[in-house]
């Protein structure tokens, strides 16, 4: 059976009881389409980079760093099940491969969104929180 998120094990797991999600959808994906570098519109590809954003405690992002590139695709998401044994097992399923080149144009998009700030209980606070970022021509 899965666990449900919910804000006192989100504590549990990384000290906040709320990460910080951008305040305004539609703002972040304009955004992100806005600063989609050149080449990749050229080229009519897409491009991928995971980035950690610090966000301070009033929503506003204090610094955008690119994960070094891994060797390999990085999985979508994680399947936990278990096998014949009663044993967990965990299956990546999809995943994308990380560009760091692409960390200025994402640090670009994401100084032009405000996020929701991090909450421990009712009090915001800084947090650094792991995104990818996908840019479509």
């Amino acid at each position: 059976m899965q666990e449900q998120l919910t804000p006192e094990l989100l504590r549990e797991m990384v000290g906040v009881s709320q990460i910080p999600r951008p305040a305004d959808k539609a703002a972040f994906l304009a955004a992100v389409k806005r600063h989609c570098p050149a080449a990749l519109r050229e080229q009519g590809r897409t491009g991928f980079v995971l980035v950690d954003v610090t966000v301070d405690a009033t929503g506003a992002v204090e610094a955008v760093t690119a994960v070094p590139a891994a060797r390999g695709p990085r999985p979508a998401a994680v399947v936990v099940r278990r096998d014949a044994d009663g044993r967990e097992v965990h299956q990546p399923v999809g995943g994308i491969e990380s560009d760091p080149e692409l960390g200025p144009a994402a640090e670009a998009a994401l100084r032009e969104v405000r996020f929701t700030p991090a909450r421990r209980d009712t009090v915001a606070v800084p947090f650094t929180v792991r995104i990818g970022i996908q840019f479509t021509p």
